[in-house]
């Protein structure tokens, strides 16, 4: 797990398989996984910029 974003949302990195080094977002209450960033550099400069 890298973050939660409140709710039960959390935003994790996969690490073994052919996904690995992905972001995924997990939303229990939507019921779906989402992509939210196809690696963890770009995730985290995007993390780090201000809104």
């Amino acid at each position: 797990m890298l973050a939660e974003e409140g709710c039960g949302i959390f935003l994790r990195l996969i690490l073994t398989g052919p996904r690995a080094g992905q972001v995924w977002q997990i939303d229990p209450d939507w019921g779906g996984f989402v992509l939210a960033s196809p690696g963890f550099h770009t995730w985290y400069t995007q993390w780090l910029t201000p809104p």
